[in-house]
C-alpha cells in the first residue's frame, strides 16, 4: 500500500470535498481517501498495483478544473503509522492529558443536552451542496443539515396541474440523487412527467456559464438545459444514462439524442445561455442556495417533510400540490433512499 498527500487549488464550493472523495472511492485500487474542506488538503491510501499517483491526481483535476499539488513532507509514503479512521493524520506519541472531575461532569452534561435536542427535534438532515459559504462534513456520508431543518413544514400551494421544480447542479452528489429519484418516479408513473421539471443553479458571467463545482459541471448543466428545452423527449433517457458514470457524449447515441442539434444549442448564446439565464433568474426569485432545492407551485418545500430522498416521498410531495389528486397518487413507490453521486443503480 502507498500513501499520497496533496493540496487542491481551485476548490470554491462547500461540497467539492465530498464530490472528490466519492469519485476517487469509485476508482479501483483506492483503499481510503479523505479531503479536508477547510485546508483543501487530502490524502489517499492506494494499491500501486492497480492505480498510480498520477492517475489519482488526474481524476481530481478532471472533476472541476482543479489543480493538484503533491505535498512532500519528508516522510516515507508507507502506511504503517496511518490512522485508517482519519488517514490524513499520522499517529504521534503524545503525553497523557489529565482531565479534572469538573471537566468530566461538564462533558457529560453537554452530551446529555445534545442527546435531548436530538430526540426532541429529530434528525431531519437536508443534504445539499451549498452555493455559497463553507460547509463542514459531519458524517461518513458527509451529510449536511439545511438551515430550515427545524422549521415547521410549509403547506404546499394547490392547483389543478401542479409542477414540482427541482433545482440542481449536474455534478452535485445530492443533485444527482434527486435526479435519480425523479427519473424513477417517471419510470414507474410516466404521466407524472408533466408535473416535474428540473432546473439548474448557476450564473452567466461575460457570456460564459458558471457553476459551483467548476467548468465541467457548468458545461454539463448547459447540455442538459438544451436537451430539456429542445429535445424534451430525450431528456430523461439521456440523464438516466449520464448519471450512471458521468459519461456525456457516450450517452447521446444510445438515447437517441440529436448531437448536431445539441451542439448548436450549446454554442448559440441566443439559445443555450438564454435558456440557462431563465433558470438562474428563478434562482434569485426563490432564493435557491443548495442543490437540490424543491419548489412546488411557486413555493419552496422540503422533501424531508414528505419522507426524505425517496421516490415515494417525492411522489407524495407532488400529490400534495393537487386540488384533486389523480389515481397515480395511490401508487406505492420505493421508500429506499436513492444513491448519491454517479451510480449504476437506484
Amino acid at each position: 500500500m502507498e500513501k499520497t498527500k496533496f493540496k487542491i487549488q481551485g476548490i470554491k464550493c462547500g461540497n467539492c470535498s465530498l464530490l472528490i472523495e466519492e469519485r476517487l472511492k469509485a476508482k479501483e485500487g483506492v483503499v481510503k481517501v479523505k479531503v479536508d474542506q477547510t485546508s483543501n488538503k487530502g490524502v489517499v491510501i492506494y494499491d500501486k498495483q492497480k492505480i498510480n499517483e498520477s492517475d489519482i491526481y488526474k481524476t481530481i483535476e478532471e472533476i472541476g478544473g482543479f489543480k493538484v499539488e503533491k505535498i512532500e513532507d519528508g516522510m516515507e509514503n508507507r502506511v504503517e503509522n496511518t490512522n485508517y479512521a482519519n488517514p490524513n493524520i499520522v499517529e504521534e506519541e503524545k503525553p497523557p492529558i489529565g482531565i479534572s472531575n469538573v471537566k468530566k461532569v461538564f462533558a457529560v452534561a453537554v452530551v446529555l443536552v445534545l442527546l435531548f435536542q436530538f430526540f426532541t427535534f429529530g434528525n431531519k438532515n437536508n443534504q445539499r451542496s451549498k452555493s455559497n459559504g463553507s460547509v463542514k462534513n459531519t458524517s461518513a456520508q458527509e451529510q449536511q443539515q439545511a438551515d430550515d431543518s427545524q422549521q415547521a413544514p410549509i403547506t404546499a400551494q394547490k392547483n389543478d396541474n401542479p409542477v414540482l421544480e427541482a433545482y440542481v447542479v449536474s455534478r452535485c452528489p445530492f443533485g444527482l440523487q434527486m435526479q435519480r429519484i425523479l427519473a424513477d418516479v417517471i419510470k414507474n408513473i410516466p404521466s407524472a412527467a408533466q408535473n416535474i421539471k428540473v432546473r439548474y443553479m448557476g450564473s452567466v458571467s461575460n457570456g460564459t456559464i458558471t457553476s459551483m463545482h467548476g467548468d465541467a459541471e457548468a458545461q454539463e448543466n448547459l447540455r442538459q438545459i438544451c436537451l430539456r428545452e429542445e429535445q424534451p423527449n430525450k431528456y430523461w433517457q439521456y440523464v438516466s444514462c449520464q448519471m450512471k458514470t458521468g459519461d456525456t457524449s457516450g450517452c447521446e447515441s444510445p438515447t437517441g439524442v440529436d448531437s448536431p442539434k445539441l451542439s448548436a444549442c450549446v454554442s448559440n448564446s441566443g439559445r443555450g445561455l438564454a435558456y440557462a439565464k431563465k433558470d438562474f433568474d428563478l434562482n434569485g426569485k426563490y432564493q435557491i442556495q443548495g442543490s437540490p432545492t424543491l419548489v412546488l407551485n411557486g413555493r419552496q418545500v422540503s422533501e424531508f417533510d414528505f419522507g426524505g430522498r425517496t421516490s415515494d416521498a417525492v411522489k407524495t410531495a407532488i400529490c400534495s400540490g393537487f386540488n384533486n389528486q389523480p389515481g397515480f397518487c395511490s401508487t406505492k413507490l420505493t421508500t429506499a433512499n436513492a444513491a448519491t453521486s454517479f451510480s449504476a443503480t437506484y
